[in-house]
C-alpha cells in the first residue's frame, strides 16, 4: 500500500454513459436494535447520488422481530420436537454420544415451556419497548426478561449455541478470530441460527429484488459469523451476483484475509477496506468495465488464483458527502418508542492516543470533521425529512470545541432535538457554560 493518499478521479463518466446497477445492502446481526446503523444509509446516499438503485435491509432488526413472533417460536418448537425424536430413538438403542446426551438434556429442559404463552409474552414485550410503557422501569424489565427467556428457548434448538439478548452476547461455539472455525461454522446447520435467518429473511428478498450486486457491512466482531454466513449462502444460491463485504472488522482483517483465499472463492467476491462510500461506486464501474480493477481504491479482490490488494487508498471528504439516506429502512420497527437517527460529524478520533482503543483501525488517515454550521444544517434536514427528534451522534469521541459550537447553534436556531454522544473527559468540559449550552 502507498504511504500517502491518492486523489481518485471519477473517470470522466457522465450520468448517461454510466451503467446503473441494482444493489442490495445488508446489515447482519447482531447489533443493538434501537436505531439504524449508519453504514448502510451512508453508502446508500452516495450510490443513489450516482443514479444507482439501492435496496437496504437491516436484517438485524428483521431478525429480532422474527425471533419474537409466534411464527418463529412455533417453528423452533417443531425443530426441537424433531431433534428430540431422533435422539430418543438413538437413546433406545443405547447409541447416544456424550454430546448427544447433553443436547437431549438441553431439549428436555424446555419441556415445560408453553410455546404459545411464550409467544404471547414476546409479542407483548415488543409492544412495550416500542410504546410509552418503555418508560415504566418495571414493564421494561419484564420485557427484557421475556426477550432473554425467548432466546434461551431458541438456544435449545441450536445447542450448544447460546443466543443472548439483551446484551448482545450470543455464542455459536466457534471462535470468530480463527479462520478455520469461521469457515466450519458457515455450513453448520445444527448450531448456526443465521443459516435459518438467511433462508427466511435474506434469500427470499434477493429472489424478489434480483440485485446484481450485494454489499454486506460487518461493523463489529459480533456480526462476523452472521455476515459470512449470509455471503456464503448467497453465493451458493445466486452465483452470478457479485458479493462484496466491508466495514470496520473487514478492514482489521486486511492482513489475514489474503492468506485465506477460500474466503474469496467460497464466501464472497471482493472486500472493501477502510471507508467504502466511493470505493463501492468505483467497484460498480469495474464490474461494468468502465474502470480497471487495479484502479479501484481500497479494494481487495481475487483473480487467477490470487488475492490482490490494490495500492490506492481513498479517504472520504466529510464536507462533500451527501446526507445519509434512510429511505427503505423500517424506522418505526426498532425496539424504542421514538425514532432515533445516527449522525456522524467526524471521521476518526481527534485524540487518537488511547492505547486501549482500536476503533481507529477502521480509518486510514487523520481525523476529519465538518464545520458546526454544516452539522446543524444537516441535523435540521434529517429532522424534517424523517420526522425525528432524537439523534445519536455516533462519533468516535466528540471534540469539545465542536460540541460547544454545535450546542450553541442548536439553541440559537431552536432546532429542538434530544441527542446523546460519546465524549472524552477533557479539562475544558469543567466549564459550566458548556453544559448550559449542551
Amino acid at each position: 500500500m502507498t504511504d500517502s493518499l491518492i486523489e481518485i478521479e471519477r473517470g470522466g463518466l457522465t450520468d448517461k454513459s454510466r451503467r446503473i446497477f441494482k444493489t442490495m445492502l445488508l446489515f447482519p446481526p447482531e447489533w443493538v436494535p434501537t436505531a439504524p446503523y449508519l453504514a448502510l444509509p451512508s453508502l446508500t446516499a452516495v450510490l443513489r447520488s450516482y443514479g444507482h438503485e439501492v435496496i437496504q435491509k437491516d436484517v438485524n432488526i428483521e431478525m429480532y422481530d422474527w425471533f419474537f413472533s409466534d411464527t418463529f417460536l412455533i417453528w423452533v418448537k417443531l425443530r426441537m420436537d424433531q431433534q428430540r425424536r431422533g435422539l430418543d430413538e438413538r437413546e433406545a438403542r443405547n447409541e447416544l454420544t456424550d454430546f448427544e446426551r447433553d443436547r437431549l438434556a438441553c431439549l428436555a429442559s424446555q419441556d415445560a415451556i408453553d410455546v404459545m404463552e411464550l409467544a404471547e409474552r414476546a409479542i407483548e414485550a415488543k409492544v412495550i419497548v416500542r410504546g410509552e410503557a418503555f418508560y415504566d422501569a418495571e414493564k421494561l424489565e419484564w420485557a427484557l426478561k421475556t426477550f432473554r427467556d425467548v432466546m434461551q428457548f431458541i438456544s435449545a434448538a441450536y445447542f450448544p449455541a447460546s443466543l443472548v439478548f439483551y446484551p448482545m452476547e450470543s455464542n455459536l461455539g466457534y471462535r470468530s478470530g480463527v479462520s478455520t472455525e469461521v469457515l466450519a461454522c458457515l455450513d453448520d446447520d445444527l448450531v448456526n441460527v443465521y443459516r435459518d435467518v438467511c433462508r427466511q429473511l435474506v434469500l427470499p428478498a434477493i429472489q424478489k429484488e434480483q440485485p446484481e450486486v450485494i454489499g454486506v457491512s460487518v461493523g463489529t466482531q459480533m456480526q462476523l459469523l452472521a455476515g459470512m454466513t449470509f455471503c456464503k449462502m448467497i453465493k451458493e444460491e445466486f452465483p452470478a451476483i457479485h458479493v462484496t463485504v466491508g466495514g470496520n472488522v473487514i478492514t482489521r482483517l486486511k492482513d489475514d484475509l489474503p492468506k485465506r483465499k477460500e474466503f474469496f472463492t467460497q464466501v464472497f467476491d471482493s472486500a472493501i477496506l477502510y471507508e467504502g462510500e466511493h470505493a463501492l461506486v468505483w467497484l460498480l464501474e469495474a464490474l461494468a468495465g468502465e474502470r480497471d480493477w487495479e484502479k479501484v481504491p481500497n479494494l481487495m479482490w481475487h483473480r487467477e488464483g490470487e488475492v490482490r490488494v490494490n495500492d490506492e487508498i481513498y479517504t472520504e471528504k466529510t464536507t462533500a458527502l451527501p446526507l445519509p439516506d434512510f429511505e427503505g429502512l423500517p424506522l418505526d420497527a426498532y425496539f424504542v418508542p421514538v425514532r432515533i437517527l445516527p449522525y456522524l460529524a467526524t471521521r476518526g478520533c481527534y485524540w487518537g492516543r488511547c492505547t486501549f482503543c482500536d476503533h481507529g483501525q477502521g480509518y486510514f488517515d487523520q481525523y476529519r470533521g465538518k464545520p458546526a454550521h454544516d452539522v446543524v444544517r444537516e441535523i435540521k434536514a434529517l429532522k424534517e425529512k424523517y420526522q425525528a427528534e432524537h439523534f445519536l451522534f455516533s462519533d468516535e469521541s466528540y471534540p469539545p470545541a465542536l460540541l460547544k459550537k454545535v450546542s450553541q447553534l442548536l439553541i440559537e436556531e431552536q432546532v429542538g432535538i434530544k441527542w446523546t454522544t460519546l465524549i472524552r473527559f477533557e479539562e475544558s468540559l469543567q466549564d459550566p457554560a458548556i453544559w448550559k449550552q449542551a
